[in-house]
């Protein structure tokens, strides 16, 4: 009977921690902070580009934004991983864009996490219609 328990709750650990780490590399923190709810479309001009280093999932990973400065203010734009987001789009300062995502926050700061990006001659999708990252289960994470 004590086997059987002890058997059952080690299977029991194995299994969450399955689902957890598969959970956790799968969608990352940023799909838990997109909602459909507070989706907007801005458009402006790139200001900035920055590749930034962030823990996400027990690990680091260069996120890409941009600052797009609109009519009315520059906002700080999530696009995705920045080797994922390289393959996908070149983007250079002055580039004029048309951003669709979620309007969060992030650390107290206004941000936008984009599900599309578009530029003069291309559109790149980087979220499926629930929030979840096309990169989800492709990236490779790098050990601190």
């Amino acid at each position: 009977m004590l086997k059987s328990k002890v058997t059952l709750t080690i299977m029991f650990i194995f299994l969450t921690s399955l689902v957890f780490a598969q959970h956790q590399h799968g969608k990352g923190m940023m799909y838990h902070m997109y909602d459909s709810k507070t989706e907007v479309t801005v458009s402006g001009t790139v200001e900035e580009i920055i590749s930034e280093k962030h823990p996400c999932c027990g690990s680091t990973m260069d996120h890409f934004y941009v600052k797009v400065k609109t009519a009315a203010e520059t906002v700080t734009v999530f696009l995705g991983p920045t080797d994922y987001v390289n393959k996908q789009i070149t983007l250079k300062k002055g580039d004029a864009v048309t951003i669709f995502g979620s309007k969060t926050k992030m650390a107290a700061q206004d941000i936008i996490i984009a599900k599309s990006i578009k530029t003069k001659d291309k559109v790149v999708v980087l979220r499926n219609d629930d929030g979840t990252p096309k990169w989800a289960g492709q990236m490779k994470y790098k050990t601190k």
